[in-house]
Protein backbone atom coordinates (compact mmCIF):
# COMPACT_ATOMS: atom_id res chain seq x y z
CA UNK A 1 0.00 0.00 0.00
CA UNK A 2 2.98 2.29 1.11
CA UNK A 3 5.05 1.75 -2.34
CA UNK A 4 1.42 2.91 -4.12
CA UNK A 5 1.09 5.96 -2.41
CA UNK A 6 4.59 6.65 -3.14
CA UNK A 7 4.12 6.16 -7.08
CA UNK A 8 0.68 7.73 -6.92
CA UNK A 9 2.24 11.17 -4.99
CA UNK A 10 5.44 11.46 -7.20
CA UNK A 11 3.74 11.28 -10.80
CA UNK A 12 1.19 13.80 -9.10
CA UNK A 13 4.29 16.10 -8.08
CA UNK A 14 5.81 15.05 -11.77
CA UNK A 15 2.70 16.44 -12.93
CA UNK A 16 2.05 19.64 -11.10
CA UNK A 17 5.90 20.54 -11.49
CA UNK A 18 5.04 20.08 -15.94
CA UNK A 19 2.03 22.34 -15.17
CA UNK A 20 4.07 24.75 -13.55
CA UNK A 21 6.43 24.91 -16.01
CA UNK A 22 3.97 25.63 -18.77
CA UNK A 23 2.10 28.37 -17.07
CA UNK A 24 5.61 29.98 -16.98
CA UNK A 25 6.21 29.68 -19.92
CA UNK A 26 2.79 31.09 -21.47
CA UNK A 27 3.56 33.84 -18.89
CA UNK A 28 6.69 34.77 -20.09
CA UNK A 29 5.27 34.49 -23.69
CA UNK A 30 2.47 36.91 -22.68
CA UNK A 31 5.16 39.35 -21.31
CA UNK A 32 7.03 38.98 -24.57
CA UNK A 33 4.49 39.59 -27.00
CA UNK A 34 3.26 42.66 -24.90
CA UNK A 35 6.83 43.57 -24.92
CA UNK A 36 6.85 43.57 -28.90
CA UNK A 37 3.41 45.36 -28.98
CA UNK A 38 4.47 48.50 -26.67
CA UNK A 39 8.46 48.67 -29.01
CA UNK A 40 6.92 47.94 -31.44
CA UNK A 41 5.01 51.92 -31.57
CA UNK A 42 7.19 54.57 -32.58
CA UNK A 43 6.82 57.88 -33.30
CA UNK A 44 9.18 61.11 -33.19
CA UNK A 45 7.27 63.45 -30.60
CA UNK A 46 6.30 60.55 -28.15
CA UNK A 47 9.90 58.87 -28.33
CA UNK A 48 10.82 62.44 -27.01
CA UNK A 49 8.63 62.41 -23.99
CA UNK A 50 9.37 58.85 -23.57
CA UNK A 51 13.19 59.53 -23.38
CA UNK A 52 12.50 62.61 -20.90
CA UNK A 53 10.49 61.26 -18.58
CA UNK A 54 13.02 57.74 -18.50
CA UNK A 55 15.79 60.04 -17.61
CA UNK A 56 13.65 62.27 -15.23
CA UNK A 57 13.22 59.20 -13.35
CA UNK A 58 16.83 57.93 -13.03
CA UNK A 59 17.21 56.69 -9.56
CA UNK A 60 13.86 58.92 -8.44
CA UNK A 61 15.67 62.15 -8.98
CA UNK A 62 11.95 64.11 -10.69
CA UNK A 63 10.09 62.55 -7.72
CA UNK A 64 12.52 63.53 -5.04
CA UNK A 65 12.88 66.97 -6.69
CA UNK A 66 9.45 67.74 -6.56
CA UNK A 67 9.38 66.24 -2.96
CA UNK A 68 11.95 69.12 -2.01
CA UNK A 69 9.95 71.40 -4.51
CA UNK A 70 6.89 70.92 -1.93
CA UNK A 71 8.94 70.60 1.01
CA UNK A 72 10.07 74.60 -0.19
CA UNK A 73 6.69 75.54 -1.08
CA UNK A 74 4.61 74.57 1.67
CA UNK A 75 6.56 75.80 4.99
CA UNK A 76 9.30 73.42 5.39
CA UNK A 77 7.22 70.54 7.11
CA UNK A 78 9.71 68.07 7.63
CA UNK A 79 7.58 65.42 7.04
CA UNK A 80 6.33 66.69 3.47
CA UNK A 81 10.23 65.93 2.88
CA UNK A 82 11.00 62.44 4.54
CA UNK A 83 8.06 60.61 3.57
CA UNK A 84 8.65 60.94 0.15
CA UNK A 85 12.39 60.62 0.50
CA UNK A 86 12.35 57.64 2.61
CA UNK A 87 9.83 55.44 0.14
CA UNK A 88 11.82 56.47 -2.81
CA UNK A 89 15.18 55.30 -1.63
CA UNK A 90 13.46 52.34 -0.22
CA UNK A 91 12.12 51.07 -3.34
CA UNK A 92 14.72 52.02 -5.35
CA UNK A 93 17.16 50.07 -2.36
CA UNK A 94 14.98 46.92 -2.72
CA UNK A 95 14.63 47.03 -6.86
CA UNK A 96 18.36 47.23 -7.47
CA UNK A 97 18.50 44.49 -4.59
CA UNK A 98 15.97 41.98 -6.37
CA UNK A 99 17.81 42.29 -9.65
CA UNK A 100 20.43 40.37 -8.07
CA UNK A 101 18.18 37.85 -7.23
CA UNK A 102 16.51 37.62 -10.43
CA UNK A 103 19.06 38.11 -12.62
CA UNK A 104 16.54 38.66 -15.84
CA UNK A 105 18.41 39.72 -18.94
CA UNK A 106 17.25 42.90 -20.87
CA UNK A 107 15.02 42.26 -24.34
CA UNK A 108 17.91 43.69 -26.27
CA UNK A 109 19.96 41.01 -25.19
CA UNK A 110 17.22 38.30 -25.31
CA UNK A 111 17.01 39.26 -28.92
CA UNK A 112 19.64 41.31 -30.62
CA UNK A 113 17.57 42.62 -33.75
CA UNK A 114 15.65 45.10 -31.17
CA UNK A 115 17.55 48.38 -30.65
CA UNK A 116 16.75 50.09 -27.66
CA UNK A 117 16.08 54.17 -28.36
CA UNK A 118 18.30 55.36 -24.93
CA UNK A 119 21.49 54.31 -23.31
CA UNK A 120 21.49 50.49 -22.01
CA UNK A 121 21.62 49.51 -18.66
CA UNK A 122 24.18 46.75 -17.33
CA UNK A 123 22.15 46.11 -14.46
CA UNK A 124 19.40 42.73 -14.95
CA UNK A 125 15.90 43.66 -16.43
CA UNK A 126 13.90 42.33 -13.30
CA UNK A 127 12.68 44.28 -11.50
CA UNK A 128 12.10 47.97 -12.71
CA UNK A 129 14.18 50.25 -10.67
CA UNK A 130 12.58 53.26 -12.60
CA UNK A 131 8.99 51.86 -12.02
CA UNK A 132 9.61 51.10 -8.43
CA UNK A 133 10.47 55.10 -7.29
CA UNK A 134 7.71 55.77 -10.07
CA UNK A 135 5.37 54.34 -7.81
CA UNK A 136 6.59 55.22 -4.67
CA UNK A 137 7.18 58.22 -5.59
CA UNK A 138 3.85 59.10 -7.31
CA UNK A 139 1.96 57.64 -4.43
CA UNK A 140 3.64 59.31 -1.60
CA UNK A 141 3.31 62.61 -2.66
CA UNK A 142 -0.15 62.28 -3.87
CA UNK A 143 -0.67 61.83 -0.12
CA UNK A 144 0.70 64.69 0.77
CA UNK A 145 -0.59 67.01 -2.05
CA UNK A 146 -3.96 65.36 -3.11
CA UNK A 147 -5.15 68.15 -5.97
CA UNK A 148 -2.10 66.94 -7.81
CA UNK A 149 -2.43 63.27 -7.72
CA UNK A 150 -3.78 62.81 -11.21
CA UNK A 151 -0.37 64.89 -12.44
CA UNK A 152 1.99 62.61 -10.27
CA UNK A 153 -0.16 59.15 -11.35
CA UNK A 154 0.38 60.50 -15.44
CA UNK A 155 3.92 61.12 -15.05
CA UNK A 156 4.54 57.93 -13.11
CA UNK A 157 2.89 56.14 -16.04
CA UNK A 158 4.97 58.07 -18.12
CA UNK A 159 8.44 56.38 -16.55
CA UNK A 160 6.79 53.41 -16.25
CA UNK A 161 5.74 52.83 -19.78
CA UNK A 162 9.02 54.60 -20.64
CA UNK A 163 11.28 51.31 -19.97
CA UNK A 164 8.97 49.48 -22.42
CA UNK A 165 9.05 52.00 -25.04
CA UNK A 166 12.52 52.57 -25.31
CA UNK A 167 13.53 48.87 -25.23
CA UNK A 168 14.85 48.34 -21.51
CA UNK A 169 12.29 46.42 -19.81
CA UNK A 170 9.56 43.83 -20.07
CA UNK A 171 6.34 44.55 -19.00
CA UNK A 172 6.19 42.52 -16.18
CA UNK A 173 9.67 44.41 -15.00
CA UNK A 174 7.81 47.30 -14.70
CA UNK A 175 4.73 45.74 -13.08
CA UNK A 176 7.18 44.05 -10.18
CA UNK A 177 8.68 47.77 -9.67
CA UNK A 178 5.62 48.86 -9.74
CA UNK A 179 4.66 46.48 -6.91
CA UNK A 180 7.73 47.21 -4.80
CA UNK A 181 7.18 51.27 -5.03
CA UNK A 182 3.70 50.00 -4.45
CA UNK A 183 4.33 48.09 -1.06
CA UNK A 184 7.11 50.39 0.07
CA UNK A 185 5.05 53.64 -0.37
CA UNK A 186 2.25 52.01 1.78
CA UNK A 187 5.06 50.72 4.62
CA UNK A 188 6.57 54.41 4.95
CA UNK A 189 3.08 56.00 4.80
CA UNK A 190 1.80 53.22 7.68
CA UNK A 191 4.72 54.24 9.90
CA UNK A 192 4.74 57.83 9.57
CA UNK A 193 0.99 57.38 10.41
CA UNK A 194 2.07 56.07 13.69
CA UNK A 195 4.73 58.56 14.24
CA UNK A 196 2.50 61.40 14.27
Amino acid sequence: MLGRSVVYNSRRSARRGRDLKGIARRIRDLDRALFRAIFGVKWGPLTFVMRAFTVAGTAGALWGFLAAAGFVLTGFSPSRLLIPWTAIAASWTVAEGAKYLFDRTRPFLWDTEIAPLIKTPSSSSFPSGHSATAAAGAITLSVLYPPFAPLLALAALLVVLSRVYLGVHFPFDVLAGVAIGTATSAIVLAVAGLLT
